[in-house]
């Protein structure tokens, strides 16, 4: 399977404050590591869904009706799942859970899908420090005409829970937002994917350890999608914007190569 990102774990260590109403500096880290998984993991579903996108195939298991008659690797009605495990560098990362998937065009290849998920991923060092995270809700896929751009709005609400050998982190978030690919040569929904670029757009509500942000999302510089990439993302940064006591506040991630990501924060009395 492809594990969400080890700097997901070692940003972690997450400094979240106890008594603030609104996400600071000391909650940043951990919000914006979170929300850098879950933009590679949207990245990562781009592709033939039945093989399981994010996913090796062969811990992805189909059921219900399996028939694809148009041929773009989209099901006419059923429901993935998934049954992963996989061990690299000492970590060892695991996806659980199922992700029914509807062909919203079944008669014409097309990027077009509805799909309810539920699903439980964790990710473990061996020394104290993990990442578990559940999410749940729909995912719709569309496209703007034959060459794209594609699209994937996500509607999910979700918790990861961020350990050290010290101390536990607990995110919940709201995903209202969508992420869109727009390829540099041609790709046909249901084939590999090819190298292209990702915008990020929508509102994510956020909470850490009850310090809360109800966030717009942009991306200001696209994100580069890199197919070789286990986490596909390579390069680009997305922006979580929101207000708090009449100031704004920014939490940015930056991706400086292949499972590489930065958060920084600012607001203006910093």
């Amino acid at each position: 399977m492809k594990a969400p990102s080890l700097l997901l774990v070692l940003a972690a260590c997450s400094n979240s404050g106890g008594t603030a109403t609104t996400i600071g500096q000391a909650q940043s880290s951990s919000a914006g590591q979170t929300l850098a998984a879950g933009v590679e993991q949207g990245a990562a579903t781009f592709g033939p869904i039945t093989t399981g996108s994010g996913a090796d195939a062969s811990c992805a298991t189909l059921s219900g009706d399996t028939s694809d008659p148009d041929g773009d690797h989209i099901p006419n009605n059923a429901t993935l799942t998934y049954n992963c495990s996989a061990s690299a560098f000492g970590a060892t990362g695991t996806l659980t859970g199922t992700l029914n998937v509807v062909d919203d065009q079944p008669a014409s290849i097309a990027w077009a899908f509805t799909g309810m998920a539920d699903l439980m991923s964790s990710l473990t060092d061996g020394r104290g420090t993990s990442v578990t995270a559940t999410s749940s809700g729909k995912l719709v896929a569309s496209q703007v005409s034959i060459a794209g751009p594609f699209a994937l709005a996500r509607n999910l609400d979700g918790t990861t829970e961020l350990k050290t050998a010290t101390k536990t982190t607990t995110v919940d978030e709201t995903d209202q937002w969508t992420i869109t690919y727009t390829p540099m040569f041609q790709w046909t929904p249901g084939t590999i994917v090819v190298t292209g670029a990702l915008s990020v757009s929508g509102m994510w509500d956020v909470t850490v350890d009850g310090a809360a942000a109800n966030a717009t999302l942009s991306t200001p510089t696209p994100l580069t999608l890199t197919p070789a990439c286990r986490t596909r993302v390579t390069a680009g940064t997305v922006v979580a914007s929101y207000t708090a006591n009449g100031q704004g506040n920014t939490i940015t991630v930056t991706w400086t190569g292949c499972g590489q990501s930065t958060v920084t924060y600012a607001n203006p009395e910093m």
